[in-house]
């Protein structure tokens, strides 16, 4: 990348429910769908190197920002070399790069100091503190002007010359960001990580830009590609050593390779997936399908994601295979916050994760079935889900 290419824009009995009121860290309902949009649009901004106005456009519509962007930095000192940013004024970005501000503003200061892939507010979420009074006099001005009230950002990661940092500015008429929408950022975190390194490899470092596979040979995280047809257009060394290794999944041989499972019936799951994942891309539907390979104590749950271009034309699908042990214990903490539901609710969702359907469940936990539907009907109900499925999906994608 360079300057040229910035652009704008167990067999326990059921305990009661908790009375205590929802943390007020919980994601909400609409949180947790708009969450698996962002991923989706995320992911989309791969299919070419047109930037991620895709994923801005979401990214400041669901959080209400007013300005932002990814930002490639020097190190010491801080200089901004490139960047794809929204909402800033015309001429703003290249004034950026031309000046000395960078080094001085607290912002980048402040999310380059912290460990990467971890979000953060510059206010810490205090509606008392005024921003102004954390800048210098060169920014403080700029600021001022444009009704700055809050800055989010991260470092997304760090080399040996350069990081690069996303950051999003809040109007002060929308509040600072609360503690929830941190959590929420902080769930994409990894994405956005995977994300941009992907579009850096795949278009903008000459000896790694052959093809999509090299590119994710890159990123650590087991990813799979399907193309139009449903077939395997391309999968990286992490997804090789997980399906190399696994027992029932494997990806056929032959020049229309697909991904298959030896279990008949999970197969006939994954091949449904497989396909109305990369349908709902066509139709310009942007919802997440997880199924979790349930048998045995390692298991993998597959994340698909209809893949699309800036036209909304169908790409096919990406896979996200998320390997965990069921014998894990699971952040139940952390569950009943993202999910805001009760100990016995809680223990129902994280054997969901693990692949149980509620009859296994009823048994493993020694409940009637109909306690176990009422724990997932409330399940989904509080977080804005009609099909368990969706449920699982954000799950995985939360806590895998």
């Amino acid at each position: 990348m360079d300057p040229k290419e910035t652009t704008s824009g167990s067999g326990q009995p059921a305990l009661p429910r908790s009375p205590e009121a929802p943390d007020d860290s919980a994601i909400s309902e609409r949180d947790f769908i708009g969450y698996s949009q962002l991923v989706a649009s995320l992911y989309r901004c791969l299919n070419d190197n047109n930037g991620f106005q895709p994923f801005f456009d979401a990214f400041q519509s669901h959080f209400r920002c007013l300005q932002g962007g990814i930002l490639g930095l020097t190190l010491a000192p801080i200089r901004m070399m490139y960047g794809w940013t929204f909402g800033y004024p015309d001429g703003f970005e290249q004034w950026f790069i031309n000046s000395d501000l960078p080094r001085q503003d607290e912002a980048l200061r402040t999310f380059t100091a912290l460990p990467p892939r971890h979000f953060d507010s510059l206010v810490g979420g205090d509606a008392s503190v005024d921003i102004l009074d954390l800048l210098t006099d060169d920014t403080r001005a700029w600021a001022a002007e444009a009704g700055l009230g809050d800055s989010a950002g991260m470092l997304v990661t760090r080399g040996r010359d350069a990081q690069i940092v996303f950051l999003a500015n809040r109007h002060r008429s929308e509040g600072p960001y609360s503690r929830q929408e941190i959590l929420q950022m902080n769930l994409l975190a990894p994405h956005i990580e995977n994300a941009i390194n992907l579009h850096h490899k795949l278009y903008h470092t000459r000896a790694d830009n052959s093809s999509l596979s090299a590119a994710l040979d890159l990123v650590g995280k087991p990813m799979l590609v399907f193309n139009e047809l449903a077939q395997v257009a391309q999968l990286n060394a992490s997804a090789r050593e997980v399906l190399r290794d696994h027992p029932r999944l494997f990806v056929t041989d032959g020049p229309a390779p697909v991904l298959r499972s030896r279990h008949a019936g999970f197969n006939e799951e994954l091949m449904a997936a497989i396909a109305t994942s990369v349908f709902n891309a066509r139709m310009n539907v942007h919802d997440t399908i997880t199924l979790v390979d349930g048998t045995g104590d390692e298991r993998v749950a597959l994340c698909f994601t209809p893949l699309q271009d800036d036209g909304g034309h169908g790409q096919g699908a990406l896979a996200e295979l998320v390997c965990f042990s069921s014998s894990r214990a699971i952040d139940e903490d952390r569950l009943r916050a993202l999910f805001d539901c009760t100990v016995a609710e809680s223990r129902t969702a994280a054997l969901l994760m693990r692949g149980l359907t509620p009859d296994q469940i009823a048994g493993a936990e020694a409940l009637s079935i109909h306690t176990v539907r009422q724990y997932i009907k409330s399940l989904l109900s509080k977080n804005g889900y009609r099909r368990q499925a969706e449920l699982v999906a954000a799950l995985v994608r939360a806590l895998g």
